[in-house]
């Protein structure tokens, strides 16, 4: 192959390789995000701040921790949301079998 032939190969692999790479993580950034705004944070809890003056003795409120919350399992999530990917592209054709 000729050096002008090679190079042409090769400009037209890396154009359509660095869109196809740029696309993928602009829809990947995009369910992310959608992602993350759907799960719910806790808040966090503010230390209070040290003002460098002696506290008073002022008796502290009995803390009730509140009742643990089972983490999420990922498996599952991404399994839901995998199911739920498959079921929209099914839907949107016709000719193929839904489960």
């Amino acid at each position: 192959m000729e050096p002008a032939q090679l190079q042409l190969v090769f400009n037209v692999v890396a154009i359509t390789g660095v869109s196809s790479l740029a696309s993928f993580c602009y829809l990947l950034r995009k369910e992310n995000r959608k992602l993350a705004a759907g799960i719910q944070v806790e808040p966090k809890h503010e230390k209070p701040r040290d003002t460098g003056a002696p506290a008073l003795a002022q008796p502290t409120p009995a803390v009730v921790p509140a009742a643990p919350t089972a983490p999420r399992d990922m498996r599952l999530f991404a399994a839901h949301r995998r199911s739920e990917w498959v079921d929209g592209m099914t839907s949107a054709m016709p000719h193929v079998p839904r489960r």
